[in-house]
């Protein structure tokens, strides 16, 4: 069934926007008392039935709880979530799986998920994937959103009522009649998630659904996801890699390695000690890195996942100073040095790698760049941060000649980007897509890499061998797998991997530690500043809204706001500016923000990681006398 205009939305539900329709339609949701059990003993791919990618999995979700799934790339996480969802089985061919998924609500026999028809189980249990062009079909956002309704044959006023609240949660209501082909990843994913929840499920599983978010975004979904548990009795799953901008809403954490549930309990439980985090590959919350630092005094007060919380906790701190602190991880410090060089009174002023210059792009009625300037030295790494739609993806590719400014120039290395020719700026430049799946089409890893060394110009006598590359990206026992049997963040460091077989001069970065867990990040940005750090000085351009990368690896950063660069300057610098960063859907890091709530007066500068937050505090004399630190 289809409702009246949903070949191009649904044309009356503008007008209801803002209202809650509470006599027009149900409850959004109708969970009831709901209880999801996944015993799985073993799930495993046709291709490597040798090594399953899940097993030994016992697993309860109860209705209103926020359940976070970590651990690193190629454990299972998004595995586990396909089956809780009844993906797999029902739409996986030629694959092992024994074991079942049940949904038990009070008043109603149990339901086998796992033998259940798709369009059923949906019903009972939504799904968001890490990659929201999966799921996304339609022209327009509200006719998306209305598409699984409309096949559950509800009235119009019913629907209408779901959409128009759906869109709400999600954050997307200004953009109901908007088409789903101009919206950001991030939008995109806002939208998919609605129309999760326009189905009324009991359970929700979303795969990394944060990851094309902004930071503010981020916390914006993760609020809602919340409250959708807390007063609605919505059980909800999400795999995150993001856990500083999720711990705080957390009820459980399971944590995952080798397709198997290591622990599964309360975040504290998990979250300390960080080393068992870290030696998985998986960033601990930098608060939780911060409280296990602290004097014993501090740390009785209990984990602190917020920053909020923090504060209270850190109250009656001070700090000797913030000037002088090294920025990044000590990892990248010889390619720090160099820029440093470079950036010195008595070098040689660096050469103009990257430059835009006044450059304007409009879409229709929409300006999506408004006469950006920006350079960017050789082997200088500059982040372009901002808000979903502020500009930074439209940046990165007009420098690739992806797309022709209206107005303004753009060159790399001297010479002027000719648009549509994306060759030519291929010789010197990669760029990793958002959706690296747009730049993977061979049948096979080995493939993948070899197609990319073989194509273009002659190969520099130093560049890295495929088998060096696929070494360290982590992909040299995988092969002969097609790129689609690697989990996301596998294909994330395989459409890298792809890019530096080339040894190009500089890389556009879009979104590039989206899915990739801590240690392969780390690692791929470690090879990178040894690149960097050669006699290419290779330059790279970083958009992303992951701030822990970018206080570890920016040299420079650059804020977008509708179009315009409003801030650039060292990250110390940038995030002491916190007001104008919200002002931009911009949250600085954790420690950052703390530093900034309990200092007094306008910081220059600030404290972006535990390390130095730590290194500079000055404890204070507690109750009774104890001096607990040499101040």
């Amino acid at each position: 069934m289809t409702s009246e205009g949903s070949g191009g939305g649904l044309p009356s539900v503008q007008r209801y926007l803002g209202d809650s329709l509470s006599t027009e339609g149900e409850d959004v949701l109708d969970t009831g008392s709901c209880t999801l059990r996944a015993k799985v003993a073993t799930f495993a791919y046709s291709s490597s039935l040798d090594r399953p990618t899940l097993s030994s999995i016992d697993l309860e979700v109860r209705g209103g709880e926020f359940i976070v799934v970590v651990g690193p790339s190629g454990s299972g996480k998004s595995t586990l979530a396909l089956v809780l969802a009844g993906v797999i089985p029902q739409r996986v061919t030629g694959a092992y799986f024994d074991g079942m998924v049940q949904l038990f609500k009070s008043g109603e026999e149990p339901k086998n998920l796992s033998e259940t028809p798709l369009h059923y189980a949906s019903q009972h249990v939504g799904v968001v994937f890490q990659n929201p062009e999966f799921q996304l079909i339609q022209y327009q956002v509200d006719a998306e959103v209305a598409f699984g309704p409309e096949n559950l044959g509800l009235s119009r006023a019913e629907i209408i009522h779901r959409v128009v609240d759906s869109l709400s949660l999600a954050g997307v209501s200004e953009m109901a009649s908007s088409p789903i082909s101009g919206l950001s990843g991030g939008q995109k994913q806002r939208v998919a998630i609605a129309a999760a929840l326009a189905m009324k499920p009991s359970m929700l599983v979303l795969d990394e659904p944060t990851s094309d978010l902004d930071p503010q975004g981020t916390t914006e979904i993760f609020e809602a996801l919340k409250r959708l548990c807390r007063e609605r009795g919505l059980g909800v799953v999400v795999v995150e890699h993001k856990l500083d901008e999720v711990a705080p809403y957390a009820d459980r954490v399971i944590l995952m390695a080798d397709g198997k549930i290591l622990i599964d309990d309360v975040p504290t439980k998990v979250f300390l000690p960080t080393s068992t985090l870290t030696s998985l590959g998986v960033r601990p919350p930098e608060l939780a890195k911060l409280h296990e630092g602290s004097p014993l005094s501090i740390r009785s007060a209990g984990l602190a996942l917020s920053v909020g919380d923090a504060v209270k906790k850190y109250d009656r701190v001070t700090f000797r100073s913030s000037a002088g602190v090294p920025v990044g991880d000590i990892s990248v410090s010889e390619s720090r040095d160099l820029v440093t060089r470079m950036q010195s009174d008595d070098a040689s002023d660096p050469h103009t790698a990257i430059e835009l210059v006044d450059v304007t792009v409009r879409y229709k009625d929409k300006v999506a760049l408004d006469q950006v300037s920006l350079e960017v030295a050789e082997g200088e790494w500059l982040a372009l941060v901002g808000a979903n739609g502020s500009g930074k993806s439209t940046a990165g590719a007009v420098i690739m000649g992806f797309i022709r400014p209206d107005a303004g120039s753009a060159r790399i290395w001297g010479k002027n980007v000719i648009f549509g020719k994306i060759p030519l700026q291929a010789r010197r430049l990669g760029y990793l897509f958002q959706n690296v799946d747009e730049m993977l089409f061979c049948e096979t890893v080995q493939e993948e890499l070899d197609f990319s060394r073989k194509s273009g110009a002659e190969m520099p006598p130093d560049a890295l061998s495929v088998k060096e590359i696929a070494e360290f990206i982590g992909l040299a026992n995988r092969l002969e797998a097609h790129p689609y049997q690697l989990s996301g963040g596998e294909r994330q460091r395989l459409g890298l991997g792809a890019l530096l077989t080339r040894s190009p001069q500089g890389l556009i970065l879009d979104e590039p530690t989206t899915g990739l867990d801590d240690e392969h990040a780390v690692a791929l940005f470690d090879l990178l500043s040894l690149l960097r750090s050669s006699a290419q000085r290779i330059s790279c351009v970083l958009i992303t809204h992951d701030m822990g990368l970018v206080t570890r690896f920016a040299d420079r950063v650059a804020v977008m706001k509708e179009g315009k660069i409003i801030i650039d300057g060292q990250p110390r610098k940038v995030f002491a500016d916190t007001a104008l960063l919200r002002s931009s859907g911009v949250t600085p890091p954790p420690i950052a923000d703390l530093h900034c709530e309990l200092e007094t007066g306008r910081l220059e500068e600030v404290f972006v990681t535990s390390e130095e937050f730590l290194t500079n505090v000055k404890w204070p004399l507690w109750d009774g006398g104890e001096c607990i630190a040499d101040n």
